[in-house]
């Protein structure tokens, strides 16, 4: 009743939901099948980035169509496919890149871009009174997202969810890698390449950047003929020669020595080696002592063990890096254990945490990309399957940070090694940036939550 003793009048409800509500839906993944008006079924393998009004609805959209295969581009939606010219796309350059039309009511047969290319109109079939709940519940659940933690509740209720999400991250991730390495394939021999990814590795963000630099110095240098030209006997103290001479380690102090896993005897041959050689790369600037990170690091982590240990593994690949790499992803049921049974690996060793990083972040992709470039389906179905089964290493700062993030105190369990890699992902590309409403996981959580009923 009204102050006059009148009933209240209640709000006529719109006669359509706003279009924030559509994208909302398609971005919370309320629709991952949708058939067009000719029929054609389209699969949404990725529904793009969205631009919150910022041109088209969703920017580089991954869609799979029969008889075109993966398809990317953009996608808008309109709840009528009228809206498209009523809104001037029709005229607009910045929607010639559109490759689909969602609606929820096909008005007209028709939408033509600006370059008159005709656009499929597909229909999205989430009910009104769906999508009327979700305009009432906008833009507030948003809002939710990007606290101290994302997605506790389904961390508790429903984690299969969480982990099925971080690990299409890891495979993102992967994948990412494997271009980056092709690209450097087609660019530099083999051998160059594998170098570099190692030492890169062995790096960690600390003494990343010095390890990049000891890697181009010896790739400029043509060191790998001259270290395959010696006895099996005698390649690891060359290599650690080269490796120690080159950082600016030598004379080896007693400390590093120490942490390398050198006796004197060693450290005598090391150092009348590099005494032997290093004049061959004066012209190539050698990597200052100074620029290595030694203070604050931990034993295992000392770029002097680092050193030691990819010297070790270089000697061991030394012949045929890249077939050694292709033959162990074929006849090992561990390429864990492969990579630290190396001869020279074992002293300092490798520890498993380490070793299951660089199989995620170097040998695995080095190797699949190989497999791509010689287009051998069953290698790839091997590495996928050694990608599948790999053990989780320590969760590492930035992962334990997302972790944290996404699921607070609560575990995550059966993430493997995929699931961690996705957890790095995560940190750099979204929750660092604070990316919401692109993030996978925040979709996961609109999702859940457009799937409940509204509170009352």
């Amino acid at each position: 009743m009204n102050a006059a003793g009148m009933p209240e009048r209640s709000s006529p409800q719109p006669k359509r939901p706003r279009e924030l509500a559509l994208s909302a839906a398609w971005h919370g993944g309320m629709t991952r099948s949708l058939h067009t008006i000719d029929g054609t079924p389209v699969s949404v393998v990725f529904p793009g980035n969205w631009s919150h009004g910022h041109g088209p609805d969703f920017a580089s959209a991954m869609l799979d169509i029969p008889g075109k295969g993966l398809v990317t581009g953009d996608v808008e939606l309109h709840y009528d496919a009228s809206d498209w010219v009523q809104h001037g796309h029709h005229l607009d350059p910045r929607y010639t890149n559109v490759i689909l039309h969602v609606v929820t009511k096909p008005d007209v047969a028709e939408t033509r871009r600006a370059d008159g290319a005709i656009v499929p109109v597909a229909v999205m079939k989430v009910p009104d009174d769906v999508l009327f709940r979700i305009d009432a519940r906008l833009p507030d659940i948003w809002a939710e997202l990007g606290g101290e933690v994302c997605a506790g509740h389904l961390a508790a209720d429903q984690p299969h969810h969480l982990v099925q999400a971080l690990r299409h991250l890891g495979d993102q991730r992967l994948t990412e890698r494997v271009t980056h390495i092709e690209g450097e394939l087609a660019a530099r021999p083999e051998r160059d390449v594998l170098t570099s990814l190692l030492l890169d590795a062995m790096g960690y963000s600390e003494n990343r950047e010095p390890m990049r630099n000891l890697a181009n110095v010896l790739n400029a240098t043509g060191w790998s003929s001259r270290l395959s030209a010696r006895t099996a006997t005698h390649r690891l103290p060359f290599a650690q020669a080269l490796l120690f001479g080159i950082a600016g380690f030598l004379p080896l102090a007693p400390g590093d020595a120490h942490l390398a896993g050198l006796d004197p005897v060693q450290i005598g041959q090391i150092e009348a080696i590099w005494k032997e050689e290093h004049s061959l790369f004066s012209a190539v600037p050698a990597v200052p002592a100074t620029a290595w990170q030694r203070a604050r690091t931990r034993p295992a982590n000392h770029p002097a063990r680092r050193l030691a240990t990819a010297a070790g593994m270089l000697a061991a690949l030394a012949i045929d890096a890249p077939g050694d790499i292709l033959h162990a992803m074929r006849s090992s049921n561990s390429p864990v254990t492969w990579l630290q049974d190396l001869p020279g690996t074992a002293v300092p060793a490798l520890g498993t945490d380490r070793a299951t990083a660089m199989i995620a972040t170097v040998i695995l992709p080095f190797a699949l990309a190989i497999a791509r470039r010689e287009h051998d389906h069953e290698l790839e179905e091997i590495i996928g399957g050694h990608w599948e089964n790999l053990p989780k290493a320590s969760t590492s700062r930035p992962g334990k940070r997302a972790l944290t993030q996404v699921a607070g105190s609560r575990p995550l369990r059966g993430l493997g090694e995929r699931g961690n890699q996705g957890l790095l992902k995560l940190d750099r590309d979204f929750c660092t940036p604070r990316r919401c409403f692109e993030c996978p996981i925040a979709a996961e959580v609109v999702r859940s939550e457009l799937a409940a009923p509204p509170n009352t």
